[in-house]
């Protein structure tokens, strides 16, 4: 499989890490290599190899979480499928929120990109926003330290209307009947049953590109916390998606949100 120069970089990235972060980060492209390999051999076991690829990103999202202690991390099902599977389709509903406020007519910044830098000995990932109208980049130190909150209430949004949207897309009525589904996928090539032996068809190398772009895109993320917590803190973005992708699975209750403003 072939990696772009930022890609590399972020793999590299990953090397820095410690313990499950950067084991489930190594794993997670070993997957994606091995899945590349045997995609013309053994397209259902490429397929299945993509999906675990996807998990073990997660977790090693997971367990950055975790690891510093982020409130209410324990409450992550570490070994549920369906933690790890919905957790890219919720990033997804974030990031159209924010592509929606970024293009709003108020907001001072019109696109925003990652570079990767290295920062307290660390190879990390920074987030530059643009500001054209003032002519300069906005920088968060750490790089999600920041909150996007209500204006007449101050509380911080937790983005249910954004990932319900997607869900009702989907041709779902229920956030957990979706993310169920997309964990059952996982065995249903794995699996025969009375309908016949498991069977993938379609294109797999686009199917593995796009496994590898949400490999990537966790991995990003675990370079723009995990370099920067010790010297420069945890980042309060990072614990309002926390919290509310544990709403929308019901495993914190609204009081649970972390309020930075109250």
């Amino acid at each position: 499989m072939e990696f772009s120069q930022f890609e590399h970089k972020t793999i590299q990235g990953i090397e820095g890490c410690r313990g499950a972060i950067k084991n489930c980060g190594r794993n997670s492209i070993l997957h994606l290599e091995k899945a590349s390999a045997i995609r013309d051999l053994d397209i259902e076991m490429a397929f299945f190899r993509g999906i675990t690829a996807e998990e073990e990103a997660a977790s090693a999202l997971f367990y950055c979480l975790k690891n510093h202690k982020y409130q209410n991390s324990k409450r992550i099902l570490f070994k549920e499928h369906t933690y790890k599977l919905g957790l890219y389709p919720f990033l997804l509903g974030i990031g159209a929120f924010l592509d929606e406020t970024l293009q709003h007519d108020s907001s001072p910044f019109d696109k925003f990109y990652l570079n990767h830098i290295e920062t307290n000995g660390r190879q990390a990932i920074e987030l530059l926003l643009n500001m054209p109208k003032q002519k300069v980049t906005a920088r968060p130190v750490p790089p999600l330290n920041f909150t996007v909150s209500e204006s007449y209430t101050g509380e911080v949004c937790t983005f249910e209307n954004n990932f319900n949207e997607l869900v009702n897309g989907a041709g779902f009525d229920d956030v957990l009947k979706y993310v169920k589904d997309v964990a059952t996928t996982r065995n249903k090539i794995l699996y025969a049953d009375s309908s016949g032996r498991p069977r993938v068809e379609g294109d797999i190398v686009s199917y593995l590109n796009h496994q590898k772009r949400k490999v990537m895109a966790f991995l990003n993320i675990v370079l723009m916390i995990d370099p920067w917590e010790k010297n420069n803190g945890t980042s309060l973005f990072v614990q309002q998606a926390l919290d509310s992708f544990l709403l929308v699975l019901n495993r914190i209750k609204a009081d649970d949100v972390y309020q930075p403003n109250h």
